[in-house]
């Protein structure tokens, strides 16, 4: 009588005691393997916490999730299960490779990922109320004629909760970007909705012929629909922007009662033209010096010039052709005279959020990473928080991330390492979220 039933013998045991009336099919017994896993891959000196949840029958749900690399539910494929697991996580350039051996509540084996040494992985099989104590729900909304699509992560406690719209960055990102915070912010009391932007996963229109204001609305329209659900409590009623996101965040609540709090996470202020600037000239800086630093950054500003302001594109190539074939030419990634980018730029290259800053009174949190790259820390802390206060809003509470990047991670150490989520981050968050405004500078 020494160890304990394992998950295996106590499906047999269960499986001999049942009476089966005859003509009837035996209970299906699921793979040892499945279930919902928590635990840790270890790589080296380096770790990172991951979950698998993993449901064998139909349907077929098999998800990976690492949190603090910013991956919530990201599908499985070749997924084979038993008393064994392997299944595979593939990218656009590396593929992880898990396989797994189940002993009762205990999954251990191997974590492979291309490019990097071979990693061991230990599990523990947990109750799915443990899991996730959340429930998340596909939702659509309407922005005029524009339909948009998104989850909304909700908590399983009865009552009325804080909420938060999350806002994407640049590009075409979709609500598998901020899954990750969704998933923090719910599992601590707080609904969130999390969706695709415009022309992403199953959003209609299209960003790239998208204005600002555009995208500020398709928020809007999510805030709204927020602020109806019976579980949410419409006092405590945000967004939260990252990057792109964090820019139109003032945007978003100065035409909406219904915010009543922002966070702003490596948003840029004033003139976007600006940011582009600063971006590319910090990314010239790390390679180049001197008249070759000079020449690149000039040209790149007279295409940002050209681009903005809509004017002829005759100057720019000329220049570009006089300058040679330098490598850092390639760098700079100036579109063909027929892309989407040109006249894209010129809808917002020159998109100013100073004014709708002013306008705020609503709590405000600003996070930075101290190491962003891609907007001046220092400087767009400086000046929003000075927008605010001389406008009569001192409700602001900053912090900012040491070691972190624009992403408000702290990349890893060696080649054999993981990102992970600078310390405080998302918890920062969740407690505003709970509690706005109750921080200062």
């Amino acid at each position: 009588m020494g160890a304990s039933l394992g998950y295996r013998d106590v499906l047999l045991a269960l499986a001999i005691v049942l009476f089966v009336h005859p003509g009837t099919s035996p209970p299906v017994v699921p793979p040892a393997a499945a279930g919902h896993w928590e635990g840790m891959v270890h790589r080296g000196a380096s770790q990172l916490a991951i979950r698998l949840d993993l449901a064998g029958g139909t349907p077929n749900r098999n998800v990976f999730s690492a949190p603090d690399v910013g991956a919530i539910d990201i599908p499985l494929s070749h997924v084979r299960l038993g008393t064994t697991l392997h299944a595979e996580l593939v990218g656009d350039v590396t593929t992880t490779v898990i396989d797994g051996t189940v002993d009762g509540n205990v999954m251990t084996g191997t974590f492979r990922e291309t490019h990097a040494r071979d990693g061991t992985l230990r599990l523990h099989r947990i109750a799915a109320s443990v899991a996730q104590p959340y429930v998340t729900q596909p939702v659509t909304f309407v922005n005029g004629d524009v339909h948009l699509a998104g989850t909304v992560y909700a908590p399983r406690a009865s009552g009325k909760h804080p909420a938060v719209v999350l806002v994407q960055g640049s590009g075409p990102e979709g609500r598998w970007a901020t899954a990750y915070i969704a998933d923090a912010l719910a599992r601590h009391g707080v609904v969130a909705l999390s969706y695709d932007k415009r022309g992403v996963g199953a959003s209609g229109g299209d960003w790239r012929t998208a204005t600002f204001d555009d995208l500020a609305a398709d928020a809007r329209a999510g805030v709204h629909l927020l602020a109806q659900r019976a579980d949410v409590d419409p006092s405590r009623l945000g967004v939260y922007g990252h990057s792109q996101g964090g820019l139109l965040a003032p945007v978003i609540a100065e035409n909406d009662p219904e915010v009543t709090w922002i966070g702003d996470a490596d948003g840029s202020v004033g003139p976007q033209y600006l940011q582009d600037l600063f971006r590319v000239n910090t990314a010239l800086a790390k390679r180049y010096s001197g008249q070759t630093l000079a020449d690149a950054e000039k040209l790149y500003a007279e295409f940002v010039d050209t681009a903005r302001n809509g004017t002829p594109h005759a100057r720019l190539r000329t220049d570009m052709a006089e300058a040679g074939d330098p490598d850092w030419l390639d760098l700079l990634a100036i579109p063909d005279d027929d892309s989407w980018i040109w006249p894209w730029y010129a809808k917002t290259g020159n998109y100013d959020n100073s004014r709708a800053w002013g306008i705020v009174r609503v709590p405000v949190l600003i996070l930075f990473g101290a190491n962003d790259e891609v907007v001046a820390p220092r400087e767009s802390i400086a000046q929003t928080v000075s927008i605010l206060k001389a406008h009569g809003n001192a409700n602001v509470t900053v912090h900012v991330f040491p070691g972190a990047d624009h992403t408000l991670r702290i990349p890893p150490a060696g080649r054999d390492g993981w990102p992970h989520n600078a310390a405080g981050f998302p918890d920062m968050l969740v407690t505003f979220a709970l509690h706005p405004g109750t921080g200062s500078r």
